[in-house]
């Protein structure tokens, strides 16, 4: 059973994305190096980011202000 997966994308804005199958939370690394945690993110919302024709078009129009969330400090 998968319980975490990481998606890496050519993408303008972001860097990669990881999603835990066991909280519905997906973490969003952008390329400024920000990362933030959205939480109750459905399954097929995260599979719909991952196959999108533009990760930064899907993030802002369906994840960015539709979810509580929270900026991560950097490690």
């Amino acid at each position: 059973m998968l319980i975490n997966q990481e998606s890496i994308f050519e993408s303008s804005h972001i860097e990669k994305c990881m999603y835990d199958y066991t909280t519905n939370t997906l973490k969003v690394r952008f390329k400024s190096g920000a990362t933030y945690e959205y939480f109750n993110v459905s399954p097929e919302v995260y599979n719909n980011l991952a196959q999108a024709e533009s990760q930064g078009k899907f993030f802002n129009e369906n994840i960015k202000n539709n979810y509580d969330f929270n900026q991560l400090l950097l490690d």
